[in-house]
Parts: C-alpha cells; sequence; structure tokens
C-alpha cells in the first residue's frame, strides 16, 4: 500500500479540475480558516473593541492619527462623525462638529463611499488630521478636538485655493501627506471634477504654504488617460495610483516648483473597488473584476493563479465598490471584505472575506460582515482586581475562560488588526473567542429562547452557543439558530420551558464554522488506474467542537461516509486514524473536514 503525505500544502477556493492530489495544492476550498507553517487551522474569533459609535452608522475608516509627540490617536469614521478612542474609559467619544462643520454629521450617502486620511502637521507643529471622501460636502480636518473644514477660512486661516482656472476644492476620493504636502487624488472643485488628477499643496513651511494651492510648488497634474482613477497610498518613496484599467505611479522631482511626473505601469488589468488596494511587503495588492492583482511600481501581474474566477463569479458584480482591503500582521493576511453574489443581508452590506497569506500563497474565504480594516496599539491595560466575571462573565474561572489566560487584560502596546462593520462597531480580530462574544443578562423559560445581550450584530441565521450561564444551567454548550435578532436580543431554536430559571452570568456568541476541502486524490489516475482507500490519518490539535470527515467518492453529491474525527475532551496533539474502507475502485476521492469551533 503507498503512503502519501500531505504537507507544505497551497489552497485555491475555485473549482481547480484537478483529479489528483498534489502537495503544494492540497485544499480546493478553505472557509474559516487558514494555514500557516505548513499547519492547517481554524481562524480565531473576533470580540468588540470599546463601545458601540454613538451614531450607530456604518464604519467608513479606521485610522491611527501620530501626534507631534510620537503617540498614536485612533481614529474612527462612522457615515456621520469622528470618534476618537478613549483608553482610559475604553469608548470611542465622539469628537465635536465646530466652525462651519455641519452639525448634524457628514451624511455619507452611499456604503462605497469610503473615507481617506492623513496625518498632518501645520506651520507651527500643531496636530492635525485631515480627512475627506467623494461621498463627503467638504475637506475636514480633526485638531485634537474639534472637526472643522478644512477649507473654511475661519476654521483654517492659513488656507488658499487653487487658481480660478482650477476651481476651490470642495472634496476628494483620496489624501496623503506626501513630499512634504497634501495631496488630493481626484479633487473635486468649483470647476470640474479631476478622474485623473492629484492636487498638491506648497510646501510645509513657517509661512503656511502646507495649506495653500495658489503658491509656487503647487498646483495640478493629471495622468495622460481617460480612465477612472479609484484610489492612491503610497508605497515606499513613490505613490500608486489605482485606475479601472491600469496602474500609475506618482514620483519626486527635484524640481520645487514641478515636484512630481506620473508614470504608467504595464499593466494586466485595474483596480475596480479604489478601497481594496492594500500596501505592504513592498507591494500593493488589489481587487478588479476580471482578477487579483499586485504591483511593485515597476510592473502590475495577477497573483490569483489559484482563484482565476472568484472576482467575476463570486464577488457581487453590482456592488464590487464595497471591497475593502486590510492586512493582518498577526497572521501575514491580506483581508480584502466583499459581498458575495449569493448574499442574503442588506444590498450594500459585505459577508465574506477573503484572506491571503502572502508568506504561503495560500487563500481562504471567511463569513465575516465586516465594512472596513484598521489597525492599533491602543487598549485598555485591566488591574488584576479588574479580571474578574464582573469585567467579563468569561473571565470567572481559569479554567473555563476562552481567552488566554496569561493576556487576560493586557490591551495597550500590543498591535490589534481592527474591523468596522455596518452597524457602527468596532472589532478586535484574531481573539480567543467565537464571533460575536457577548454577556448574557436574561433568558426566557419558552418555546424560542428569548436572550438579552448588551450592544450586538447578530443576525438571523447565525448559529450560536452557550457557556457560564448560571441558574439555566442547561442551556450551556447547547447551539441554537437565530430566529430573531434586534440590537440587545435576540430570539434562539431552543426550548427552555422546562429549563431552570437564568439567574446570572454567562455568554453567547456565534459558532465558527470551519471547513477544509481536499482536492480530488487519485495519484494514478494518468496511468488510466482506478483507487481504493483504506484509512487517512491526522494530527491533531484541538480543544474545540468536533473535528468530522466526509468522504465522497467520483462525482457522488452524497458522502459515501462521514467519519468522527475526535472529541474535545480526548485531544491535545494526537494522531487520529479514520477508517475511510472505500472497497471499490474510484475515479478520485475527495475528503472533507468540518468543525464547528467553540472557543
Amino acid at each position: 500500500m503507498d503512503v502519501y503525505e500531505v504537507t507544505g500544502y497551497r489552497t485555491g477556493i475555485d473549482n481547480a479540475g484537478v483529479n489528483f492530489l498534489d502537495p503544494i495544492d492540497a485544499f480546493e476550498l478553505l472557509r474559516n480558516g487558514f494555514i500557516y507553517r505548513q499547519v492547517l487551522q481554524s481562524r480565531l474569533g473576533f470580540v468588540q473593541f470599546a463601545n458601540r459609535l454613538a451614531d450607530g452608522s456604518r464604519v467608513m475608516g479606521i485610522f491611527e492619527n501620530v501626534l507631534p509627540d510620537s503617540t498614536k490617536d485612533l481614529l474612527v469614521i462612522s457615515k456621520e462623525f469622528l470618534y476618537k478612542y478613549n483608553a482610559g474609559t475604553n469608548q470611542f467619544d465622539q469628537a465635536p462638529m465646530a466652525g462651519a462643520a455641519p452639525p448634524g454629521g457628514f451624511a455619507i450617502p452611499d456604503n462605497d463611499d469610503y473615507v481617506s486620511g492623513t496625518t498632518y502637521l501645520t506651520a507651527t507643529g500643531t496636530q492635525r488630521f485631515v480627512f475627506t471622501g467623494k461621498g463627503m460636502s467638504d475637506v475636514y480636518f480633526y485638531d485634537g478636538t474639534d472637526v472643522k473644514v478644512f477649507t473654511n477660512a475661519v476654521d483654517n486661516p492659513d488656507y488658499q485655493q487653487p487658481a480660478a482656472s482650477i476651481g476651490n476644492l470642495t472634496r476628494a476620493t483620496s489624501v496623503i501627506w506626501f513630499g512634504e504636502r497634501l495631496n488630493f487624488f481626484v479633487p473635486v472643485t468649483t470647476v470640474a471634477t479631476y478622474n485623473q488628477g492629484v492636487l498638491y499643496s506648497g510646501i510645509r513651511d513657517a509661512s503656511g504654504n502646507g495649506d495653500k494651492f495658489n503658491v509656487p510648488g503647487s498646483g495640478l497634474l493629471s495622468c495622460d488617460t481617460y480612465e477612472l482613477m479609484k484610489s492612491a497610498l503610497i508605497l515606499g518613496d513613490i505613490v500608486i495610483m489605482n485606475f479601472q484599467r491600469s496602474r500609475w505611479t506618482l514620483e519626486k522631482t527635484r524640481d520645487a516648483f514641478n515636484p512630481y511626473f506620473a508614470r504608467k505601469i504595464p499593466s494586466v488589468l485595474g483596480t475596480d473597488a479604489g478601497f481594496s488596494a492594500v500596501s505592504w511587503n513592498y507591494e500593493v495588492k488589489s481587487a478588479g473584476k476580471t482578477g487579483m492583482v499586485t504591483t511593485d511600481g515597476r510592473r502590475d501581474l495577477r497573483f490569483d493563479d489559484k482563484i482565476p474566477f472568484l472576482t467575476a463569479d463570486n464577488i457581487d458584480q453590482a456592488q464590487f465598490e464595497l471591497t475593502y482591503g486590510g492586512f493582518d500582521r498577526i497572521e501575514g493576511q491580506f483581508l480584502f471584505a466583499y459581498r458575495d453574489n449569493l448574499s442574503n443581508l442588506a444590498s450594500t452590506t459585505q459577508d465574506r472575506v477573503l484572506v491571503y497569506n502572502y508568506e504561503e500563497s495560500t487563500w481562504a474565504i471567511n463569513n465575516q460582515r465586516f465594512s472596513v480594516f484598521g489597525q492599533t496599539d491602543k487598549g485598555q491595560d485591566l488591574t488584576w482586581n479588574d479580571i474578574d466575571e464582573n469585567e467579563n462573565p468569561a473571565w470567572a474561572r481559569m479554567d473555563e475562560t476562552e481567552e488566554i489566560w496569561n493576556k487576560i487584560g493586557i490591551g495597550a502596546a500590543i498591535q490589534k488588526t481592527l474591523a468596522g462593520d455596518d452597524l457602527g462597531f468596532v472589532y478586535q480580530i484574531n481573539v480567543d473567542y467565537d464571533d460575536y462574544f457577548i454577556a448574557v443578562s436574561a433568558i426566557t423559560q419558552a418555546s424560542a429562547a428569548v436572550v438579552t445581550v448588551a450592544d450586538s450584530a447578530f443576525q438571523v441565521g447565525d448559529r450560536v452557543i452557550f457557556a457560564n450561564v448560571g441558574g439555566m444551567t442547561e442551556i450551556n454548550g447547547l447551539i441554537g439558530t437565530i430566529t430573531a435578532a434586534a440590537l440587545t436580543s435576540i430570539t434562539v431554536d431552543i426550548d427552555s420551558t422546562n429549563f431552570t430559571a437564568y439567574t446570572t452570568g454567562g455568554s453567547v456568541s456565534k459558532l465558527i464554522d470551519f471547513e477544509a476541502q481536499m482536492n480530488p486524490f487519485n495519484p494514478y489516475r494518468s496511468d488510466g488506474r482506478r483507487v481504493f482507500m483504506s484509512h487517512a490519518e491526522f494530527l491533531i490539535d484541538t480543544n474545540a467542537g468536533d473535528l468530522f470527515v466526509d468522504i465522497y467518492i467520483d462525482e457522488e453529491e452524497a458522502p459515501f461516509k462521514t467519519a468522527q474525527i475526535v472529541s474535545p475532551s480526548t485531544t491535545t496533539k494526537k494522531r487520529v486514524w479514520v477508517d475511510v474502507a472505500v472497497d471499490q475502485e474510484a475515479d478520485f476521492i475527495t475528503l472533507i473536514m468540518r468543525n464547528e469551533t467553540a472557543g
């Protein structure tokens, strides 16, 4: 009997059409998991970071604002307001709208009108965060206290508008501090929308020329194309400008009066979702309707050879511009939040995240409802006395908590990847919880239990699990499906009529449904031979949920055999043999591993 070891594998998440198993292409489908250093893993969960934003609208941007003393602010912008994270209270505080800023909020109309922002210091060195977006009515800045209008003479006395032939600046798609200047990409003025242009200020100096657009060294540069620019971001010492069908670079000159020149990169395709672009590891990667593309500033290449049809077949084409890119430094992964073309959510809501590990060329899809990504090293440090069930019910006992014990309460100075959503929540990803982990404050005794929780973003159809509930202990460990959901309550299809009455504590969280489908296996198919399989051996390290393997032969829709692999109570890194017993000849065999992660 031949023995085949599957290690060092990569993944695809589309129909590969490969009827044999090659170790470097082992998985045809990977959901809610990832491969890192040759280990197949279920992803970790995410939990709410601080409070829900006060206006409860969609999160449109998460930013780190570097202050003059090199410390950082964590800023979050919704469709209406800007918020600053307060580590002392673990709250997002809404910044007042002052001066010419609209008191009622920004009123961003569309979900794909994402916000772009940049740290900027004034002529006197005081802090500013300048931000704008195609859905905003103005360019704004945050001065550490209030939000004001950048182009208003009273709010910003240093500002001087461009020449009359260009028109006065009203907003832009992207803003970047680059070349000692403020640069607005796709600026909209009172004269025109410059779809191929960048409007740049003078060099920042003691005279405040960094806020002036009519001084020597300021101006408007347009790329020699009729394509539409979708976004721009810095890559090393250049700016990458993403167009619908190509990419261009903005590069510095030594001429102070003509500081830039634009150069087109030899391109294979463009970027249809402007804010899908992510800069990391000397490359910018982004999403186009005909594929995923990457550039290093010299050449433009597709990097989606394992998923060549995903952007066309899986992403909702009508809502393609919703796609938003981010980077997870902890796992070394590019993240692209998108709307699946079969989504049952509102038509302007993302419900999937495409994951790419650039170190090993592995792909996966996560079931996560995120709008944007960001990062921070902010957080709340807790004293030892704070680490108890009053702060979080899961901390009641060392042997029951879902978190890593020696990291509970250590929040500040740790790098975190954040994500926002449609309802004004900000989450920290890669934590030892299930998704949407939240404390329970009441459960009814009813044929369909109604659970009272803090503000949460559960949706109808989510499968949830209960833990550490007091009184109604019968519900602990049970899995239910949400049949109705509101901000502070959910209804689950669990009959709790005869359960003991609820008293206190507990938590509810959404299960992480992990699935890995191996490519069809038959190493002899090229020789015209069929295959048997007697058993498969797995090295498993899990303490959360049962792991199952389904075995399919040829193209049958139903599994030949479903086998339970291991139970949490019997595992810690052990080899498990599974009796496959495919005792009939098959053209090929497929294994699908499934796990409902709870913890």
